[in-house]
């Protein structure tokens, strides 16, 4: 299904918001902890193509941006559309104007185009390191020297990895895939996002995470340099997030499921 066809669907999120604002926020729905439809097997996609996502299966969307999209409709008093789009197509997608704006566990690289400006943080994270829980061998960073490590395919995510002196790096363009090769031995560890990884670890105990976060960095609503009022009103709401405890409220939903 194509992306112009899947813009028609979208999802409407927010509560009481004034009908005559909408906020097109564009999400890959296939990116759990962040934005994703549970039970929904999105396996044999191509992670460059638009996500095969139904109006009926939008609605069931959650996830850390999905209630942060929410949060934020409504102290801006709009109702939020989430449009299913390509993580690697989110910049591309705001600058042609089929989403007002990027919120999916994005923060902007060397290559981000000036154009686009970035709120401040919305959520901290760090990349961080797991590995199979009855694997002895990898105890600290430092043993990641013998490894294999698989890492997702990421400007930031590459930066780090210079700084780490693994025997072997296997890149990925799907999540899913790290832990699956994890799971069956192609890898030894993986270095990824502690949002993800954390959730990950907590859903099945054969993975361990390893030592704390390699760096401290923070996802970020992502708007068009030129959208000067939005800009402001988006960082006004994130404040207000911030102060009034629901931040941390959602960190603490997803990074320690119950």
């Amino acid at each position: 299904m194509r992306l112009a066809t899947l813009a028609l669907l979208g999802m409407f999120l927010g509560g009481g918001a004034a009908a005559d604002e909408v906020l097109r926020v564009g999400m890959d729905t296939r990116s759990p902890p962040w934005s994703f439809v549970p039970g929904l097997d999105y396996k044999g996609e191509s992670p460059e193509q638009a996500p095969a996502v139904t109006e009926a299966q939008l609605r069931k969307a959650t996830g850390i941006d999905v209630e942060t999209a929410q949060a934020l409709g409504q102290r801006l008093g709009a109702t939020v559309r989430v449009v299913p789009v390509a993580w690697f197509d989110l910049e591309e997608a705001l600058l042609s104007r089929r989403i007002d704006l990027i919120l999916n566990a994005w923060t902007p690289g060397r290559l981000t185009p000036a154009s686009i400006v970035a709120s401040d943080p919305y959520y901290e994270w760090g990349l961080i390191v797991a590995a199979r829980a009855d694997d002895v061998r990898i105890k600290s960073y430092g043993d990641l020297s013998h490894a294999t490590v698989g890492h997702f395919k990421s400007q930031i995510v590459e930066r780090t990895l210079r700084s780490l002196k693994a025997a072997r790096f296997t890149v990925y363009d799907v999540q899913e895939a790290l832990f699956d090769d994890l799971a069956s031995k192609k890898i030894d560890a993986i270095v990824y996002d502690s949002p993800y990884v954390r959730w990950r670890v907590s859903q099945d105990k054969t993975f361990r995470t390893v030592g704390e976060p390699l760096n401290r960095l923070g996802y970020h609503v992502g708007l068009r340099r030129e959208d000067t009022a939005l800009v402001a009103r988006v960082q006004a709401a994130l404040k207000d997030l911030a102060s009034s405890g629901e931040r941390e409220r959602i960190r603490k939903r997803w990074e320690t499921p119950q």
